[in-house]
């Protein structure tokens, strides 16, 4: 696995490349610049002493002239001393750097020039060493060295501050680390701001991972309601069976083990349900590929029904309008728990007035005259009823709300998606 860098590291490591990256731009910007002005100098210093050259051997033999203060003149290659090697690719008229060959220890230069002198074509040779020059170029590297010393100084100064702020910026983020680090997988509790974080990032992260943290949360809570609801709403079909099943090793007529027989099915039924939709909660499903149904009248019909069972008070009227069917994707089953939930809630919160179950082609409403959400048993869902109820609409995409009635009681409403997939 390849080796992860701190962030100290990368930021010498960074520091480091700019700055050689700086020093060897100033070295080579200072040599190509020496280089340039000895070569323009040169170039000038040697085209004048040209010039003179030329007045001094015109109208007399001489094949050596010596041209104060730097220069000295040959004529004819043959002439040049013999510890003197030209540059191979010298043009005419342009200063060259003598052959490395050559046995001298200073730096010259030279250039060869076609010239007629005492009318004849000759080539003359003029080298030239500028003393001056070279210790105006000594001094300049002095001078540049300096510079150089303080530049390193401040990359050092600099490195330094960017350390220092490096540190400040990165050393929270470190302490936050270690501090989810050492957290036991039970521990959600809430993150605390580290001492010394002065960025913006640094408390959104922290907000970030506490906003995880409470959706982790909510999603334990939700599993341990979840099995609650499971184990309390499957107990009691269970207990139904089990005495049904003990009245009917008593049973003394054909009659009454029929309505035994009855009730078995009917708690068999909604186990099958309710074990259905934990079963459909906790699995992937493509909503878009399932079919539409409709769910009628009768259905509904039913549906009350058989939730309103011993649970209807004598003084609560039930009553059911089916202002136009609804197409839905959810099976049978699952809607059977979906609506019988909120009529539960509904019955248990009302002791008094009316209960209107209200279907339309794009919602579903209960509406109670109970005590409303304040006064509502068990807080906001009666046995975990509605729990349910939310996970189920949030599956299949649909929108449920519990609001207050104005006058009493609430409403429980239940929207579908039209078909361009926005929520009715």
């Amino acid at each position: 696995m390849k080796r992860v860098k701190t962030a100290k590291q990368l930021t010498i490591t960074y520091f480091s490349i700019v700055a050689f990256a700086i020093i060897g731009f100033h070295f080579t910007m200072l040599d190509s610049m020496l280089e340039g002005m000895e070569q323009i100098y040169a170039e000038q210093r040697m085209l004048k002493d040209k010039q003179t050259a030329i007045g001094l051997l015109e109208g007399s033999n001489k094949t050596q002239v010596f041209i104060p203060p730097f220069t000295t003149a040959y004529v004819g290659k043959e002439n040049l001393p013999t510890n003197i090697v030209l540059d191979a690719d010298s043009v005419d008229d342009k200063p060259f750097e003598l052959d490395s060959a050559s046995d001298v220890d200073k730096e010259m230069f030279s250039m060869r020039s076609q010239v007629l002198l005492n009318g004849q074509p000759k080539e003359l040779y003029l080298i030239h060493f500028d003393e001056v020059y070279e210790h105006s170029e000594e001094q300049m590297f002095k001078t540049q060295t300096t510079q150089l010393l303080m530049s390193l100084l401040l990359l050092a100064i600099s490195l330094f501050v960017v350390m220092r702020i490096s540190n400040r910026l990165t050393r929270p983020l470190s302490e936050l680390s270690q501090d989810v680090a050492r957290r036991s997988p039970t521990n959600i509790a809430t993150i605390h701001v580290p001492q010394g974080a002065v960025t913006r990032e640094i408390h959104l992260l922290v907000e970030r991972l506490n906003n995880y943290q409470d959706q982790i949360r909510e999603r334990i809570e939700r599993e341990r309601a979840f099995n609650r609801y499971a184990s309390h709403e499957l107990r009691t079909p269970l207990m139904v069976i089990k005495g049904a099943v003990t009245l009917l090793g008593q049973a003394p007529s054909a009659d009454f083990s029929e309505r035994q027989r009855r009730r078995i099915s009917q708690a068999c039924n909604e186990m099958e349900d309710y074990i259905s939709t934990l079963l459909s909660l906790t699995r992937e499903e493509d909503i878009a590929a399932l079919p539409l149904r409709t769910v009628d009248k009768a259905e509904l019909e039913a549906i009350c029904a058989s939730q309103s069972a011993g649970m209807l008070r004598d003084d609560v009227a039930l009553e059911i309008q089916v202002k136009e069917t609804l197409q839905t994707k959810v099976s049978e089953g699952i809607w059977h728990i979906l609506v019988g939930n909120l009529l539960k809630n509904a019955l248990a919160c009302t002791d008094t007035g009316k209960i209107e179950v209200i279907m339309q082609a794009d919602s579903l409403a209960i509406v109670d005259s109970g005590c409303g959400l304040q006064g509502k048993p068990g807080g906001e869902s009666y046995g975990l009823g509605l729990m349910i109820v939310r996970d189920i609409c949030h599956k299949y995409g649909y929108e449920f709300s519990l609001r207050d009635n104005p006058q009493q009681g609430c409403t429980a409403r239940i929207k579908l998606p039209q078909p361009n997939g926005e929520v009715s």
